[in-house]
């Protein structure tokens, strides 16, 4: 084998690869904060689309039976709704009868909208 063939090729020095990594890394540190936030605020938005669901078959159950119903799984039960929805992070969803219709349906980790 011939060492001059050898000579002639050149691989990355450990000092390009740190740098390399670092840049990596700033990137990620960069990027991560607004990964987080994004999901966050894909989270609330449906939350709401679920808050809203649950308002208005509430409003239908009271137009058909004469008063709100006692919880949302009364709503799925008398078939108002095919399932109950999840809050994306976990929270349940509660009626409050006597509050204004924005704010009719609370969940517990992202309020009342």
């Amino acid at each position: 084998m011939d060492k001059g063939v050898l000579r002639d090729q050149r691989g990355l020095t450990l000092i390009e690869m740190l740098v390399v990594l670092f840049i990596i890394g700033v990137i990620v540190a960069i990027a991560l904060p607004n990964l987080k936030a994004a999901g966050e605020t894909a989270q609330e938005k449906a939350c709401a689309a679920n808050r809203r669901l649950i308002g208005a078959q509430a409003d239908n159950f009271f137009l058909e039976v004469g008063r709100y119903p006692r919880g949302v799984a009364e709503l799925r039960q008398r078939g108002f709704l095919r399932t109950e929805p999840a809050c994306p992070a976990k929270g349940t969803y509660r009626i409050r009868p006597d509050a204004s219709e924005e704010k009719r349906v609370n969940c517990t980790v992202h309020g009342d909208g």
